[in-house]
């Protein structure tokens, strides 16, 4: 075999490979595509350092929080997190926090003075500006402070034009405040000027209560309680429902330490972030309804428990006509990331509505699918829109209205043939009667011709 033929060969067999690998990678984009969040929330927790920050446990708290709540929120948050005291001395970005993260911060040394305009400053410079909703979330006990009182003031107003920089941005700024009687809090100027909450730990809330607060009430993530109990150890079996979620969040939240945190379930693979006083295990894709959890904490105290359900759902419309009865039906098909038929699912079918030009219409289900029938005499434009009572998950949608355009097919009159039939008979009849005195006349010619002569 020649040079020219194997080099030949060889360039056909990896255009073969690459045309058998594209139509792969173009399949995986496209499943990849329902899941796609468009608008993107950012938090970015600020935690102050200083070594105002060292006493009564108030660290390992302002670690639990912020990590709890970077595993608690749903993929639309994209959270990160800078620790300050005059510089940044830990710093973790968007979608990194993670055990190893709780675990380095439990070895972060508090130490000297604080200057939060140092991580507010840090912090503008992170976010993305196409993010729908942008927040800062200072964790400290509100001190700025230097080595004498010009350059405490100076600090001071180095925060106050950050926080007026920030506020031209949009960005709020959130504060989970811990009181310290020896000093003013300097950062509550932040949360004043930008509108932002602030919690304030011991005003009968613990910190841990104030960043179940902040998930559920501030940033309104949707939940299922599972219960409250005081206790020193539990375990329960928990009911998903289904199995349509892309991810399903058991959340324990404790005032006591949690020596133990299991949680058990066929799914396509499992997370866990533990802190001390709370505890987060995500299952992504749960194969199966029923999950098992149990707990043992280090003393006997009150004990929280959430779930938090994942949904990545989208709508396909189409329409076809019925000539015999005049009617459309809309054929809506709502699948979940893994282009599973929602409507097959006994718990979320009834919660799912169809509209059309805003009222709700009744719909039966064929195969997955919702038959919607709908009757117009006309060619119409139609808005159908999907609409779904959450219940406590998170639903995020891709697509959940279209215009459908509904063409009546135009109906030909059926012509009259009657006067056509009635010409074509006559005409027959003509060229009957003329065939008929054609032939009498022929056979008198015929006749006459064979009379003898006398």
């Amino acid at each position: 075999m020649g040079k020219v033929e194997k080099i030949t060969i060889k360039l056909a067999m990896l255009f073969i490979g690459l045309s058998l690998l594209f139509p792969a990678r173009v399949l995986a984009a496209e499943k990849n595509e329902i899941n796609e969040i468009t608008e993107k929330k950012q938090i970015i927790f600020l935690l102050d350092a200083s070594k105002s920050m060292q006493g009564d446990g108030q660290w390992i708290e302002a670690a639990d929080s912020a990590c709890m709540i970077a595993s608690a929120l749903p993929k639309e948050y994209e959270v990160a997190l800078l620790v300050y005291n005059t510089e940044i001395v830990y710093e973790e970005d968007f979608g990194n926090i993670n055990q190893k993260t709780r675990h380095a911060l439990e070895t972060v040394e508090l130490q000297g003075y604080t200057t939060p305009a140092v991580a507010l400053e840090t912090a503008a410079d992170m976010f993305n500006s196409a993010a729908a909703d942008k927040r800062v979330v200072f964790i400290s006990d509100g001190e700025i402070s230097l080595r004498d009182q010009s350059e405490t003031e100076t600090a001071i107003r180095q925060f106050e034009n950050m926080v007026d920089q920030i506020a031209e941005q949009g960005i709020k700024i959130d504060m989970f405040a811990i009181p310290n009687d020896k000093t003013e809090n300097e950062v509550s100027y932040g949360t004043k000027v930008t509108s932002g909450e602030q919690y304030t730990v011991g005003e009968n809330q613990t910190i841990e209560e104030i960043t179940a607060k902040y998930l559920f009430q501030t940033l309104q993530i949707e939940k299922i309680e599972l219960g409250e109990a005081v206790s020193g150890e539990g375990n329960m079996t928990v009911d998903l429902q289904d199995t349509y979620m892309q991810n399903a969040k058991i959340l324990l939240v404790s005032g006591e330490n949690i020596e133990d945190f299991h949680v058990a379930g066929q799914c396509e693979s499992l997370n866990m972030l533990q802190g001390n006083k709370f505890a987060v295990a995500e299952l992504e894709n749960p194969l199966e309804r029923q999950i098992t959890m149990d707990y043992s904490l280090e003393n006997r105290g009150n004990v929280h428990t959430y779930l938090i359900k994942e949904y990545f759902l989208k709508a396909d419309m189409e329409k076809s006509y019925t000539s015999e009865e005049g009617t459309f039906t809309l054929k809506v098909n709502v699948v979940n990331h893994q282009e599973k038929p929602v409507l097959d699912s006994e718990t979320l079918k009834d919660s799912i509505s169809v509209l059309i030009n805003g009222k709700e219409a009744s719909y039966r289900v064929e195969n997955g699918t919702a038959m919607v029938p709908y009757q117009t005499d006309e060619t119409a434009k139609v808005n159908v829109e999907i609409a779904i009572q959450p219940s406590g998950n998170v639903v995020h949608y891709i697509k959940t209205a279209d215009t459908v355009e509904l063409t009546v097919p135009v109906v030909e009159e059926e012509p009259d043939y009657t006067v056509l039939w009635i010409v074509i008979i006559s005409l027959c009849a003509v060229v009957l009667l003329l065939s008929v005195l054609y032939e009498r006349k022929k056979q008198k010619k015929t006749m006459v011709r064979r009379v003898p002569l006398s």
